[in-house]
């Protein structure tokens, strides 16, 4: 993996880079995810037509490292990830971010239109309250989740994983070394995201998709989420909506076939 130094936090962001000439995909994965672990399988998938890929780590999460005086904010995220496509002489990219990657990515591509191109979020958070982990985060105070409710969160994670438990595993694998405290301030970054996200999500100007799976498409206003508004609101703002046959929020973890599909198709 390569290392970019943000000075301002005195730390190393590590992301892995494909030497492949083309397009430029900056992958963004979800809350405090790897991104190798999120989408390597995406990238190097045969269908996948060839591209120039940044699979990025948050602070905080995958290799990256761990600045306790970093906020581990939104807008502090897409403030990093900005630099390092500054350093890596990207402009007009295309952005694929998962979950909260999408939050990021729209605060990237509101504050730094020039870096983006082409935005897809993937069931990116919206609109303030967050998904059920959240939640569960959040309802401790900072403390209390470092000390006593990640370490037991961990241990069950891990016991779930032992017994075959899909996300369990999935959970295990990234979980396990990350920023219990940027965990903790990602959760309520996406639990208190500004009302503001969605409308600049609609009114951003480069080409825009919202990615949802089929088992989380809501069908009706009453059953949208922080990460799934009703899709006719957005097509009704010239946001492409795109939908990942059979898969829940998980997406490219559900249905890797039918996530690249989608990927090739709207990215290129």
């Amino acid at each position: 993996m390569k290392s970019f130094y943000l000075e301002n936090h005195n730390a190393f962001m590590r992301y892995l880079e494909t030497p492949q000439e083309g397009p430029v995909i900056v992958y963004l994965p979800a809350i405090s995810f790897s991104a190798v672990a999120s989408f390597f399988e995406v990238v190097t998938h045969p269908d996948m037509p060839r591209h120039r890929a940044l699979l990025v780590d948050y602070l905080g999460s995958g290799a990256s490292d761990h600045p306790n005086g970093f906020d581990y904010s939104l807008e502090g995220h897409a403030a990093c990830i900005a630099a390092l496509l500054d350093g890596a002489a990207c402009r007009g990219a295309t952005v694929m971010g998962h979950s909260m990657g999408g939050s990021v990515a729209i605060h990237l591509a509101t504050t730094r239109p020039d870096l983006v191109g082409n935005l897809i979020v993937g069931e990116g958070n919206v609109t303030a309250g967050g998904g059920g982990l959240v939640r569960q985060i959040v309802a401790h105070d900072e403390a209390a989740f470092v000390e006593k409710a990640f370490p037991k969160m961990q241990a069950e994670i891990f016991a779930r994983a032992r017994d075959g438990d899909v996300i369990g595993i999935r959970r295990n694998n990234v979980w396990k070394h990350i920023s219990a405290m940027g965990l903790y301030r990602n959760a309520q970054a996406l639990n208190n995201v500004p009302d503001s996200m969605l409308d600049h999500l609609m009114a951003l100007p480069m080409k825009r998709t919202f990615v949802y799976g089929e088992k989380t498409l809501p069908a009706a206003s009453d059953a949208v989420g922080p990460d799934t508004p009703l899709p006719e609101l957005l097509r009704a703002n010239g946001v492409n909506v795109e939908v990942v046959p059979g898969a829940g929020h998980g997406q490219m973890f559900d249905n890797l076939d039918g996530f690249v599909d989608m990927l090739a198709k709207v990215a290129f």
